[in-house]
């Protein structure tokens, strides 16, 4: 039968359109497999340094983590590269590896890496380097990033005054760095605001991560009366160490609420957000050098357990919504370990002495020496 002239023009329309979906096709086909892999290299690279493996519990997964959320965001690559050494030549070889690949910022999660950085980023002034630490060395060829971890340390001190039925409470802490010492510091001041009479137990172990110190450390704090404690390390261990001599604890990681019944809170940080915000700067274009974010960023928080009691839940809650109005942590009467004043009434501790020269610290903090 003889098609008429409308049914061959519809079958020649019908054949057209099935053309260009198979041309559409093919071009799709051919883009990913031949310009795919070219269009993903031209993007945007970001490099993370880690001391850690990156999948390990703590900091080095959660930042890890967090960088790459960011970098998702942004559609940029990540190029991860961890278990590196701070003490040898690794940080130099391994950042020319991220250089090679394109990386024009480079994170850096451990503050041991800055005393080796300043001649890395010399080599490279077209690499932006991000240092986190906020109070060692300070130079204009690096950022330098942080977390005012002492805003929610003054709140934990709070919780573990509260808590503690000894009147002793432990911390553990890698060096005494001027961070470490400000946040033992804030954390003493928290428990002294509901406890004066309580006594500050710190052990430093030496090192960001060394789970026999670390063990060592919990033993004896627990030996010299402590019934809750806390640390700042990169890793989760002295959080799973405390739970298993019986101690309440309060975590340094955002998991420690998955960890019950010893873990009393978590400090969390939003890494997330904080890679976001570092993510958007322009080194070029930006002078200033110290990116120091706190509660009031909505960066870091301490997130409470549910089986706290009301007392606890609603001292600790009233005093962290005193911060988020302004409240200064460093502030009013302060008095040293050999007496002498800090802050007086009235008075508040400035950020540039909070951040370079807290060389001393609280009243009441006991540092107890390894045997």
């Amino acid at each position: 039968m003889k098609l008429s002239s409308h049914d061959m023009l519809k079958r020649r329309f019908v054949a057209f359109a099935l053309l260009q979906a198979f041309l559409l096709c093919l071009a799709i086909f051919l883009s990913i497999n031949y310009f795919g892999s070219a269009i993903w290299e031209k993007r945007d690279a970001v490099g993370l340094i880690l001391a850690s493996p990156k999948d390990a519990p703590g900091w080095p997964r959660e930042m890890a983590q967090g960088l790459q959320k960011a970098c998702n965001e942004r559609s940029f690559n990540l190029y991860i590269e961890d278990n590196v050494n701070s003490d040898d030549n690794s940080l130099a070889r391994v950042t020319e590896n991220l250089v090679n690949k394109g990386v024009k910022k480079i994170f850096l999660a451990n503050p041991g890496y800055q005393h080796n950085l300043e001649a890395i980023a010399r080599r490279y002034p077209q690499v932006e380097f991000y240092a986190n630490s906020v109070g060692e060395t300070i130079s204009d060829r690096m950022f330098n990033y942080s977390m005012r971890y002492y805003e929610v340390r003054y709140l934990a001190g709070m919780l573990a005054g509260l808590h503690s039925q000894t009147g002793i409470v432990g911390y553990l802490a890698p060096f005494p760095a001027l961070e470490t010492r400000q946040d033992v510091n804030a954390f003493a001041l928290g428990v002294l605001k509901v406890r004066p009479e309580a006594r500050i137990l710190v052990q430093w172990t030496g090192q960001w991560i060394s789970p026999e110190k670390e063990n060592k450390a919990l033993y004896i704090l627990k030996h010299e009366g402590a019934d809750v404690i806390t640390y700042f390390a990169a890793s989760q261990h002295p959080a799973q160490e405390a739970a298993a001599l019986g101690l309440d604890y309060i975590d340094f990681h955002s998991a420690g609420l998955k960890t019950p019944p010893h873990c009393l809170a978590s400090i969390e940080t939003d890494w997330q957000q904080v890679y976001g915000k570092l993510l958007h700067i322009n080194g070029h274009k930006t002078a200033n050098k110290v990116y120091w974010q706190g509660i009031l960023d909505d960066v870091i928080t301490l997130r409470l357990a549910p089986n706290l009691s009301p007392r606890e839940e609603a001292l600790v809650l009233r005093a962290r919504q005193e911060l988020l109005q302004g409240y200064p942590v460093f502030s009013g009467n302060i008095v040293d370990r050999d007496g002498h004043v800090r802050c007086q009434e009235g008075e508040v501790i400035a950020n540039n002495s909070l951040r370079e020269k807290m060389d001393w610290l609280v009243k009441g903090v006991e540092i107890i020496e390894t045997r």
